[in-house]
């Protein structure tokens, strides 16, 4: 929530997005005046929260996107945290283009598994290799990480960095210089494997200090 609130105060965020929502722990602390909460099944007494500038719509991000999303006004500020596998991510990430502006800034969680279980597609596949290995973590962040792929090869018009600790990527609008395909093919990223993440640490996933992050976004969009 503190980086959210931080990139609130870069755009002066007044309509928050968030996709996965789960216990509101975060959506709850986001200092922002209109927020939308979306998740198939809450954790959290909605009711005791929601009013007529803060909404919980109890769907599918799917769903949202098909009946719900085209009420609202774009988002300043968009948290996509929903279901751990890089087709629904970006397949959210995409959807959300719809509603945002070119001020919008994104923050994808789940970006930087920190193992080979954490990376399975599957929380089922996860479970397994993490019982087999004595794994004590119980993180699943599943293949989210291609999504940074996805977005590096197929939209040179957007930034992105990835935060150091928790792995998480923040996205905004702006052009990137020397714009080259790696891949240049969704199959080709959608059979990316931990090993390939690995190997991209120094390149696609270098970790850039918080400060450096948010000054760079706020001299983008002050240029925008």
């Amino acid at each position: 929530s503190d980086r959210l609130n931080k990139f609130a105060s870069i755009n002066q965020s007044s309509r928050y997005l968030e996709i996965g929502v789960s216990k509101g722990l975060t959506f709850n602390a986001i200092n922002i005046k209109n927020k939308v909460a979306v998740d198939p099944q809450f954790r959290l007494n909605t009711k005791k929260y929601a009013n007529d500038k803060v909404v919980f719509l109890e769907v599918s991000s799917d769903e949202f996107f098909k009946s719900y999303a085209q009420k609202f006004e774009s988002f300043d500020l968009i948290y996509l945290d929903g279901l751990h596998t890089f087709e629904q991510t970006f397949r959210d990430f995409c959807a959300s283009l719809a509603v945002a502006h070119s001020k919008t800034i994104w923050l994808i969680d789940d970006t930087c598994p920190r193992s080979y279980a954490q990376a399975q597609s599957s929380l089922q596949r996860c479970r397994q290799i993490q019982n087999f290995s004595g794994e004590k973590s119980g993180a699943w962040m599943g293949d989210v990480f291609k999504i940074v792929p996805a977005i590096h090869d197929f939209f040179p018009q957007y930034s992105f960095a990835t935060f150091p600790d928790h792995g998480q990527t923040v996205v905004w609008q702006k052009w990137r210089k020397d714009f080259q395909p790696q891949w240049n093919s969704l199959k080709m990223i959608s059979q990316l494997e931990y090993a390939d993440f690995v190997e991209l640490q120094s390149t696609l996933f270098k970790r850039e200090p918080y400060e450096n992050i948010f000054e760079i976004i706020s001299h983008d969009l002050s240029e925008s």
